[in-house]
């Protein structure tokens, strides 16, 4: 009975946590999309308003949204329930290479979806940081498959480690890479289907009239986001978030226009990407943040046959493809290996706080956890 009560607590509190209210704009203080108590706190988010200044806006442990002016210099990043996790100072935002030399090690894993804790304890366990959140990897190589926005509680942390990761990385030799996924792709065209609400109360408190305005191109974090790459290439290893289609090897588009284009329509809503023949593919189910066919077999999913593999590898100058989105219960092969899945069952993990990753040293591909080497895909 006191298990199947909790459960029904858990629910209750998971409904409210996404109830919207009446009438929001007239709301003085935080409404039901924080009644989520255990997770309220947000930010920072750095705006450079034409009018007001720059500013920088976080929301505390009781979900009240306390703006400050920023002039400069490192803030403070917090946990969702309000705990120090870190200090990130901006950078110069720049696009990063499509290509990369493979570095001795690379570590790679994807759809991260606001836990920031498995995520960290994961890289911590193979010394990719440091117990600070700072990059102890040296000159390797970590490379994030898109997806970090949604579902979790812990959005802002993520975004602000990889950033952070990419300048101390750059500074070591090595390279700390985040690529676009489709979540990134909903959440700033204004779809906010699985964004959690105390997201949005933020933008709410703040006068905005939508959450996606938080990451615009007036943001430090919306200057960063919109130089992210699609596809990326390091050795013969070659990354998309959720596949190739055979559609996109018609189209044949060189990995510097893809990425462009993808940028390109990011912060454009699905009504303005559907008025541009490009955008629109790229943004729907055989576009490279979409299309599962790579790793599905359902005929609804138009999947790939061998050859088609073969030719999409020759194409772009790779010998295998990493990619995310599809959730399976561990890491996955397709293809003869060809093809490797990342995404693992994300519930199984945020209630374990563990994850799972692919290292890649020379020729060796091995699965890891957070207690080492699971199993040897490729010597």
């Amino acid at each position: 009975m006191k298990r199947l009560t909790l459960l029904f607590g858990a629910l209750l509190a998971a409904a409210l946590c996404t109830l919207p209210t009446a009438d929001a704009a007239a709301q003085p203080k935080p409404t039901k999309y924080n009644l989520c108590r255990k997770h309220p706190a947000d930010g920072p988010y750095i705006v450079y308003d034409a009018e007001k200044g720059a500013y920088a806006a976080t929301a505390d442990k009781r979900g009240r949204v306390r703006v400050m002016p920023y002039g400069g210099g490192p803030v403070e990043v917090r946990s969702s329930r309000g705990a120090y996790l870190f200090s990130v100072t901006p950078h110069v935002v720049e696009r990063g290479p499509r290509e990369l030399p493979q570095a001795p090690k690379l570590f790679v894993t994807s759809d991260l979806h606001g836990d920031f804790r498995s995520f960290a304890t994961l890289l911590q366990a193979h010394g990719v940081i440091d117990d600070d959140c700072r990059w102890s990897y040296g000159n390797n190589q970590l490379a994030v498959i898109g997806d970090i926005f949604d579902r979790g509680y812990d959005v802002l942390p993520l975004l602000w480690l990889m950033y952070k990761l990419e300048q101390e990385a750059a500074d070591a030799g090595g390279a700390a890479v985040l690529l676009l996924g489709n979540h990134e792709g909903m959440v700033l065209a204004g779809d906010v289907r699985y964004t959690r609400g105390k997201y949005l109360e933020t933008a709410r408190q703040l006068g905005m009239e939508n959450y996606r305005q938080l990451f615009s191109p007036d943001t430090e974090l919306g200057r960063w986001l919109a130089t992210r790459n699609t596809m990326l290439r390091i050795g013969r290893n070659l990354f998309v978030h959720a596949g190739l289609s055979a559609r996109l090897l018609e189209r044949d588009l060189e990995m510097d226009t893809l990425n462009a284009r993808m940028s390109e329509g990011l912060y454009r809503t699905s009504k303005e990407r559907r008025e541009d023949p490009t955008l629109e593919f790229l943004y729907r189910s055989a576009g490279p943040v979409w299309y599962r066919g790579m790793v599905c077999a359902d005929e609804k999913y138009d999947p790939l046959t061998p050859e088609q593999t073969d030719a999409l590898l020759r194409r772009y100058d790779a010998d295998r493809l990493l990619v995310g989105h599809t959730i399976f219960p561990d890491i996955s092969t397709f293809h003869d290996g060809r093809v490797i899945a990342v995404n693992v069952q994300n519930e199984l993990n945020r209630r374990k706080n563990r994850g799972r990753a692919v290292l890649i040293e020379g020729s060796r591909i091995s699965v890891v956890g957070n207690r080492g080497v699971k199993r040897v895909l490729e010597e």
